[in-house]
């Protein structure tokens, strides 16, 4: 199945996004592209707070699987579950790797194994279902996004709120969410 718009890539594009955003590049080019606190505290807002629809994710235009997330620091991002789009407050945009682990407790949704997304520098994971340390190159997988026949691609698309919060509802790791 083909993506629903083409991507254009915030990798590819990021000349582009400074220039619209009116940086020199004598300046500091970077800061265009930094994710702010006011961001995410907008998008909390707006996904929170005012139970609005969920956004599409800026790198593969997915819905259902991007959306403010704070980590176990308490330190605001937002990631896309399906391509691996995850930015930082204060950060600019990163690639995350794509991983599932084989072992009993690992959880499925949507009816894929879960996807657990790592930062492109980690090395090694250490399951929250085994407790067992892995190396990267172990549990590494294929992005929902490069594979047409992963199950995630059947996820319907431009709903609304309510929509998505009974479509996630079913699966443990996404209970209660309007996005994965």
């Amino acid at each position: 199945m083909a993506p629903l718009r083409q991507t254009t890539g915030w990798r590819r594009n990021s000349a582009a996004m400074r220039a619209d955003a009116g940086a020199s590049d004598s300046g500091n080019t970077a800061r265009s592209l930094l994710y702010t606190t006011a961001q995410w505290e907008a998008e909390c807002f707006a996904a929170f707070g005012e139970g609005r629809d969920p956004a599409a994710c800026p790198e593969c235009g997915q819905t259902g699987f991007f959306g403010p997330r704070i980590d176990a620091t308490e330190r605001g991002y937002r990631q896309c579950r399906f391509c691996g789009f995850t930015q930082a407050v204060g950060a600019e945009p990163q690639q995350f790797q794509a991983i599932v682990h084989s072992c009993r407790g690992w959880p499925t949704s949507a009816r894929a194994p879960y996807v657990w997304w790592v930062a492109p520098e980690v090395e090694s994971f250490l399951c929250p279902f085994c407790s067992r340390r892995l190396p990267i190159d172990e549990v590494r997988t294929p992005r929902p996004v490069d594979d047409p026949d992963h199950a995630w691609w059947r996820v319907p698309q431009g709903r609304k709120r309510f929509y998505y919060l009974r479509f996630w509802e079913n699966w443990v790791v996404t209970k209660g969410r309007a996005y994965l």
